[in-house]
C-alpha cells in the first residue's frame, strides 16, 4: 500500500513538472514572438536618394559645415576630382541630425564613393559638443531610408556591402538614436529579401558581428 502511494505521489509530481515546463516554454516562445513583432513593426519611412548628380544644397550652411569638418578642399569653388573634392553637392549630402535642429548643432554626412581616396560610400554622424564636432558614428555604407521618431531623431536604415567566399551580400540594417549615438537594432533584409521573424534575432546578431569585426560600423 505504501509503495503504491509513493508511486502515485511520484507520478503526480512528474505531471506537475511537465505542465510547468510546458507553460514556461510556451510563455518564453510568446515573449520571443512579441519581441520580434515589435522589431518588425515598421514606421513608414522616407527613401534616401544616393544619386549625387541630382543632389543640391538648400543654402550656404552645408558648404560652410563641410569646411569646418575638413571633409573637402575649401579653396575650390567646384571640382570633379574625387581625390580633391570641393565642398559641393556633387560629392556630399548633408542631413540635420535632428528635426528642428540646425546643422551647426549636429549633422549626418553622406560621401560619394571615391571621395578622398576612399573607394565606397561613407556615412558619418556628427554631434556638436561645445565648440567641437564629435563623430558619433561612422558607417562604410549608405542610408536608404529615414523613419520618423517622436523625439525628432529619425531611425536610419543603412545598407552595407560584404563579399564572402566570392559572393556579394547586401545587408539592410536598422539603427536608432540612443545615448548620443546611433545604435544597432536589427538587420531587416539580406540581398533585399526579408529575414524571417523567427530567425531575425539570431541572424541580426551574426550580421552585427560581421559589421563590427570588419569595421563597417563604428
Amino acid at each position: 500500500m505504501q509503495k503504491k502511494k509513493i508511486i502515485l505521489i511520484s507520478a503526480s509530481l512528474l505531471l506537475v513538472l511537465l505542465v510547468l515546463v510546458f507553460f514556461t516554454k510556451s510563455e518564453k516562445n510568446e515573449t520571443i514572438k512579441e519581441k520580434h513583432a515589435m522589431v518588425l513593426k515598421k514606421t513608414k519611412g522616407v527613401a534616401i536618394s544616393t544619386d549625387f548628380t541630382t543632389n543640391v544644397f538648400k543654402g550656404k550652411n552645408e558648404a560652410r559645415l563641410l569646411k569646418k569638418l575638413r571633409l573637402c578642399d575649401s579653396t575650390l569653388t567646384w571640382s570633379e576630382d574625387e581625390n580633391r573634392p570641393s565642398c559641393t553637392p556633387n560629392f556630399f549630402r548633408v542631413f540635420p541630425l535632428r528635426k528642428g535642429l540646425s546643422l551647426d548643432q549636429g549633422c549626418m554626412v553622406l560621401m560619394k564613393a571615391g571621395v578622398n581616396h576612399f573607394p565606397v560610400r561613407r556615412f558619418v554622424i556628427y554631434e556638436r559638443e561645445g565648440e567641437q564636432y564629435v563623430q558619433a558614428n561612422g558607417f562604410i555604407g549608405y542610408p536608404i531610408e529615414l523613419r520618423p521618431r517622436a523625439n525628432g531623431y529619425d531611425d536610419i536604415v543603412v545598407r552595407f556591402f560584404e563579399r564572402y567566399q566570392g559572393e556579394k551580400y547586401f545587408y539592410n540594417c536598422l539603427f536608432t538614436w540612443k545615448q548620443h549615438r546611433y545604435q544597432f537594432v536589427c538587420c531587416e533584409q539580406i540581398n533585399d529579401a526579408d529575414i524571417k521573424p523567427e530567425k531575425q534575432a539570431e541572424v541580426s546578431s551574426e550580421i552585427w558581428k560581421i559589421l563590427y569585426e570588419k569595421q563597417l560600423a563604428f
